[in-house]
Order: structure tokens, then C-alpha cells, then sequence
């Protein structure tokens, strides 16, 4: 029988492991429930962005413990996430010591990255062109988005290396990659700059923090949905101000002439585009391989649902069918591959969301080439947060109809 202390302990540091690889908070408070209730304790837990908290109870001592923790954004770490869920799986499973089971988590915390920085370095060059490639512009601008795609990876690297860096390094990727696409259209005219920009931070805007924020808004957990909200918000402006201050700077040192769209991209460079934009977002955020390309199946769903729709229906009930079908997809993937429903939910998601779609919405404003009907990007957006976020809730309701007869740990 073990003792209420190593059950308390073995509690924080799973509820810790999972919101450091990006778990969200309402799965986070689903599994601890789930393992205390496996383990004979009783857990009352909430977790916001940067706090968690937990009152531990042994119902047969009456030994109480109470945990309050101020930790940072956990970062979106994919392949350990599900590593760390076949782990727990297999360790409750075959009843495996509280030490053997903490022991697993620590070589989980301390397992390399999936990808070598090479790969990673060829991701975030890939991720602009594919970008561009699906929302259109010329060919002068689609070999410059890969210069752009190498520098935000060179600008994140170096701000890696200090502490409070990370806070502004989207401000300083979109800053930077701005400026330089003014310079270089100094020397080549045709060059979209705008366009060049909104490819280049493409990676930062903050699709999976507003899914995960849709998906905790959804089930009503306010407190920390409104905080991953706020930080996507945050983000937003950074990328934004970034790009402005940059093409402001960049406009006054060499005197542009105006960007002139051109939409050179052929129909049928959209099906190398999408897989080749889902692998770069499944390299950056280290999925596994074998879930990779099951991922890629949601990306063609998050981009071609709400066009079939558009003409008839309307993009609305587009966007709300594809959200239906990305999650409701990737619950079955994920319960057949015993992973995360989030592991899958990144690749289809964050091209759905209104992140990627608002940065769509401002080129084709000023392009005046829409590849949707979207006459405004305020109503838009928010249309497209109200179907996104149905469309989830339905989904989950669905596969779900009682929460509290899912399948526990």
C-alpha cells in the first residue's frame, strides 16, 4: 500500500509533465481526476496558463494536501505529450511502482527532440512558400519566402539564448523579415512585400493557443480559456506592430513603390503546399513520424472544407463541418492510437482557425483577390470563432455524450 505522500507527489508531477508539453487545462484537470481516482485519492485541481493548484485528499486517513504552483506557458511538444501518455498508459497498466512510473517520467522530460536541428532548420524555411503557395502571389515572392522562412528560424534561435527574449521574439522575427523583404525589394521591384511579410510569421500566429482556448471556452472553463486567449491577442499584436514598424522603416530608408499582387501560383501546387505545410508544423512542434501523416489527412479537411461549401451553403457551414470533422477525426485516430486528441487536432486546426484565416483576410483586403468570401475581417473572424467553436463542442458531445463515461487512464 502506498503512502499518501508518494501518491500526493506522483499526482503534481504528472500534472506538471503534461501542461509543460502543452496539454490543455481541461485534459490536464481530466487526467489527474482520472489517476487519483485509479490510485484511492481524492484531487480537486485547477490549472490556468501559468498556475497549478491541487487539494489532495486521502479518503481513508484523512491526510490532506495542498499544492499551489506559479509555472510558465507550458511549450508544445507533441511527440513527448504522447510519449508521456504510453507511458502512464503502460505503467498503470502493468502496476509499476510510484518510483518506476516517476523514473519514466523524468527520461520522458529528458528525451531529445524527435527532429535534428537541421530538420527543424529546414521546417520553419518550408513553412512561408507552402504558406504562400496557398494563398497566392508571384513567383519572385515565393523563392524569397524561403530566405525569409531560414531567417525567422536564425532570429528564434538567437533569442532562445536569453531568458526575456522570449517574449518578444515574434515582434522581433516579424520586425526583422519586414525590413529585410523592403530591402530586397529595393533590388527586385516585383517583390510583394506584404506578402512576403504575412508568409514570413505565418509560424507564430497562434493557432493552436486559440484552439486550445475555443476548446476550454467551449466546456466552460473561462478562467483558463480566456487566458490562452489573451496570450494568442498578445501575439497577435506583436506580429502586427512588427510587421507595420517594419515596412514603415523599410518604406522610409528606400522610398518602394507600391505592391502590386500577382498570383502566379498554379491550381495545382495547393497539393504539395498542404502536406508540405503540415510536415513543418509537425517537425517545429516534434510529432511523432507515425502520427505525422496521420495528421496531414485533417490539413487537406481544414482547407478544402470551407471552399466546397462556400459557393452553396456558405463558408460558415464550411468551417463549422471541417471543425466537426478535424475533431471528431482525430478523437478516433487518437483513441486507436492511444495518443492525445491533440496531437493530431494541431495539423487540421491551426489552418482552420481564425489566426491563419484573419493573416489570409489582410491580404486579400488589400490584394483584393479573396480565395474565401470575406468581405470583413472583424466579422469574419468572428464568425468564424462562433463556428469553430460549435463545430468542437458538437464534435466532443458526440463521441462523448456522457464526459463521465469516457474510457480513464
Amino acid at each position: 500500500m502506498k503512502n499518501f505522500e508518494e501518491k500526493y507527489k506522483l499526482i503534481v508531477k504528472i500534472g506538471n509533465a503534461l501542461h509543460r508539453f502543452g496539454c490543455s487545462s481541461l485534459r490536464v484537470e481530466t487526467y489527474i481526476q482520472d489517476i487519483a481516482d485509479h490510485i484511492g485519492v481524492d484531487v480537486s485541481c485547477q490549472v490556468t496558463t501559468n498556475t497549478l493548484n491541487y487539494q489532495i485528499e486521502d479518503p481513508k486517513s484523512q491526510e490532506r494536501q495542498v499544492v499551489l504552483q506559479y509555472i510558465p506557458l507550458g511549450a508544445n511538444d507533441l511527440g513527448k505529450l504522447a510519449e508521456l501518455h504510453n507511458q502512464l498508459q503502460e505503467s498503470f497498466k502493468n502496476e509499476y511502482s510510484f518510483a518506476e512510473i516517476t523514473a519514466n517520467i523524468d527520461k520522458v522530460i529528458a528525451k531529445k527532440k524527435l527532429y535534428s536541428e537541421g530538420m527543424l532548420a529546414l521546417a520553419y524555411t518550408i513553412i512561408p512558400p507552402s504558406f504562400l503557395a496557398l494563398i497566392g502571389g508571384s513567383w519572385i515572392t515565393f523563392m524569397f519566402c524561403f530566405v525569409m522562412g531560414f531567417v525567422g528560424y536564425a532570429v528564434t534561435k538567437i533569442n532562445s539564448r536569453y531568458k526575456t527574449s522570449k517574449y518578444t521574439v515574434e515582434f522581433y522575427t516579424a520586425f526583422t523579415c519586414s525590413l529585410l523583404g523592403c530591402f530586397f525589394k529595393y533590388f527586385y521591384p516585383d517583390l510583394d512585400v506584404l506578402e512576403l511579410s504575412l508568409a514570413a510569421v505565418i509560424l507564430y500566429v497562434p493557432g493552436l493557443t486559440i484552439s486550445i482556448a475555443l476548446e476550454e471556452i467551449a466546456f466552460n472553463q473561462f478562467n483558463s480559456g480566456s487566458g490562452f486567449l489573451f496570450n494568442a491577442i498578445m501575439i497577435f499584436l506583436k506580429l502586427f506592430i512588427g510587421v507595420y514598424l517594419g515596412m514603415s522603416l523599410g518604406q522610409y530608408f528606400f522610398a518602394l513603390e507600391q505592391d502590386v499582387f500577382v498570383n502566379e501560383m498554379p491550381k495545382w501546387i495547393v497539393w504539395v503546399a498542404l502536406p508540405v505545410i503540415s510536415f513543418g508544423l509537425g517537425v517545429v512542434f516534434n510529432t511523432r513520424k507515425s502520427d505525422l501523416f496521420l495528421g496531414m489527412l485533417l490539413a487537406f479537411i481544414a482547407y478544402w472544407g470551407p471552399m466546397i461549401f462556400a459557393e452553396n451553403i456558405g463558408w460558415i457551414f464550411g468551417t463549422f463541418v471541417s471543425a466537426f470533422l478535424i475533431t471528431f477525426g482525430s478523437i478516433v485516430i487518437s483513441r486507436r492510437k492511444d495518443v492525445p486528441p491533440s496531437v493530431y487536432l494541431l495539423q487540421g486546426i491551426v489552418i482552420l482557425v481564425p489566426g491563419s484565416r484573419l493573416f489570409m483576410g489582410l491580404s486579400n483586403q488589400i490584394n483584393n483577390n479573396p480565395i474565401l468570401d470575406n468581405p470583413s475581417i472583424g466579422t469574419s473572424g468572428l464568425l468564424m470563432f462562433c463556428a469553430i467553436v460549435v463545430g468542437m463542442l458538437v464534435a466532443y458531445s458526440s463521441y462523448y455524450p456522457n464526459m463521465d463515461n469516457r474510457n480513464n487512464i
